[in-house]
């Protein structure tokens, strides 16, 4: 008993079947999985990966080494034998699980009752069941398919089983028309997908329905990089030219000979010719000439014009 629990406890699947009339059935469970990307269209399709003998006591199990790292949909079935009718009838669940996740069914029946870890199956089990309670009411198509997508919309939260929701819109063909009532949002979920770990092609089909969207975006993201480019191009000669402009005006200070500096900063101090002569050693009519080729190279008239260009 200590065994089996262990076991079972390292099984990603296990449980009890209660075959009943043991002859009608055969003796073994079979596990196969959806390609997600399909399964809507038939979800009696999906690729057989893995088959486990019942037991006497009715016990069966799989090793995690079947069951993929990210969450993927699974379906668990027996068959009933040939010698017990014609065409061979299926007791099955599907379900969704991860490496990580442990299923259990629960004795007392065929495959019908289960546990399980995985969030992500019992948020596609509420899908499936909206799916059904749908399918009994006298909706229209768009109003069915409108009731689907704000379903999908507000009360799914995996992205997974949100997938497989927009999937069923598009068996529907009506997921173009919502598309173009709600663009925003289906590039948002896009860019979700592409982000997470969910493989390309299972939202093939909804690139494709977006191709156009998406070129739109790419499309107005260039127009609006030129447009700023343009300014920012603007902006650079509008700057450049007022740099030349200003650089114009400014007192080329560095055209001057050292002696003129020295006479042009005692000209700013307040100093009169003569008092500049006497400072510097100079003659008075040297005082005169440097001022003359000051005046000139920085294009003023008088001692007042350049004071007030010194000082801007």
């Amino acid at each position: 008993m200590l065994a089996g629990k262990i076991a079972s406890g390292q099984a990603a699947i296990s449980g009890k079947i209660d075959l009943g009339d043991s002859i009608a059935w055969n003796q073994k469970v079979y596990l196969s999985k959806y390609d997600l990307a399909s399964y809507v269209k038939d979800l009696k399709y999906a690729k057989e990966i893995a088959w486990a003998p019942i037991d006497e006591d009715g016990s069966f199990s799989f090793d995690r080494k079947h069951i993929s790292d990210s969450d993927a949909i699974y379906r668990l079935y027996i068959k009933q034998t040939e010698k017990a009718i014609k065409d061979t009838l299926l007791s099955s669940k599907a379900f969704v699980s991860s490496s990580s996740d442990t299923v259990e069914f629960n004795s007392g029946g065929l495959l019908e009752v289960y546990t399980t870890t995985n969030l992500a199956d019992r948020e596609w089990q509420r899908l499936r069941e909206f799916e059904k309670q749908l399918l009994q009411t006298q909706l229209t198509d768009k109003e069915n398919a409108s009731q689907l997508k704000s379903f999908a919309k507000d009360s799914l939260r995996i992205l997974m089983v949100k997938l497989i929701g927009i999937q069923a819109l598009d068996e529907k063909q009506l997921l173009e028309q919502d598309i173009a009532k709600n663009p925003e949002y289906y590039l948002s979920l896009l860019t979700e997908l592409q982000e997470s770990e969910i493989l390309p092609a299972q939202y093939r089909f909804l690139e494709k329905k977006l191709a156009f969207l998406t070129q739109e975006v790419v499309e107005q993201k260039y127009a609006w990089s030129k447009i700023f480019n343009i300014i920012l191009g603007l902006l650079v000669m509008g700057l450049a030219s007022i740099l030349v402009f200003r650089r114009k005006r400014r007192p080329v200070l560095s055209d001057l000979s050292r002696q003129e500096r020295n006479i042009q900063k005692l000209i700013v101090a307040g100093k009169t010719n003569k008092e500049i002569a006497n400072e510097l050693f100079i003659s008075l009519s040297t005082v005169k000439t440097h001022i003359t080729n000051i005046y000139s190279k920085l294009k003023v008239r008088n001692r007042q014009e350049l004071l007030q260009k010194t000082q801007n």
